[in-house]
């Protein structure tokens, strides 16, 4: 147990005493709104303190924390060495979150594919009646393409729209001069959005007339090997 705490502890992107105030803050939002499945608390708490944000998002997953809800259920209870829990505010009750792996996948919206490709991994998401898919390079990727249902891909033409997705989910500044780039892969239309201000880029992966998308987002720094990654996956759809 000594070796494995030790371990444990010098892992830590951060200072101990630094995870508590941010569990604090996850389980305040969360008592008064349910989780929405991806790190969007944890990445606005970074922004308030100034703390990176992919390190700790990366780290939280290698522990079983793939969300903000998870890094609750899964993760602040690994603390309970450091500091005895104090009374919180009770979240609201969700329902069970439960994974799986699957190796192939026929959906009701019309996605389809027959054999995922090694290294490739696709993981189902559910809870209650909802459930979500990502694809991702092994377990602990930090390369996720996540596959949107019911996603207007008819917008993915417009400009505007585009420009309002990137700043959206980056919270980023919308006055920015935007580079978007479109064209074919495997049959797939591919659109690319990036700034030359600012490293997230998105890509949208779609085929005319779905109502679903591939939705990637990346790195300047990596976004050439991902999208190698990406036609890997695209030839099997």
């Amino acid at each position: 147990m000594k070796k494995e705490l030790k371990a444990f502890r010098e892992s830590l992107p951060m200072k101990e005493m630094d995870f508590l105030p941010l569990f604090d803050f996850l389980d305040s939002e969360l008592s008064q709104n349910n989780c929405q499945h991806d790190f969007s608390l944890l990445e606005n708490y970074c922004k308030q303190k100034e703390l990176d944000f992919f390190a700790l998002a990366k780290w939280f997953k290698e522990q079983g924390g793939f969300c903000d809800c998870e890094i609750i259920a899964n993760v602040e209870e690994q603390f309970e060495y450091f500091t005895k829990p104090t009374k919180k505010i009770q979240p609201k009750p969700t329902k069970t979150v439960q994974q799986q792996k699957l190796d192939t996948l026929t959906t009701d919206f019309g996605f389809s594919i027959k054999q995922v490709p090694a290294p490739w991994i696709l993981i189902a998401t559910s809870q209650g009646d909802r459930t979500t898919y990502q694809f991702q390079i092994g377990k602990k990727s930090d390369f996720p393409v996540t596959l949107e249902r019911d996603f207007p891909v008819d917008e993915l033409s417009n400009d505007k729209f585009l420009h309002n997705y990137w700043s959206t989910k980056t919270e980023l500044d919308r006055e920015l001069e935007f580079t978007i780039d479109r064209h074919s892969i495997q049959g797939f239309e591919i659109v690319q959005v990036r700034t030359k201000r600012w490293a997230p880029i998105f890509l949208f992966a779609y085929k005319q007339g779905t109502k679903w998308c591939l939705v990637l987002r990346t790195e300047t720094a990596r976004v050439r090997n991902d999208v190698k990654e990406l036609e890997r996956l695209l030839k099997e759809i």
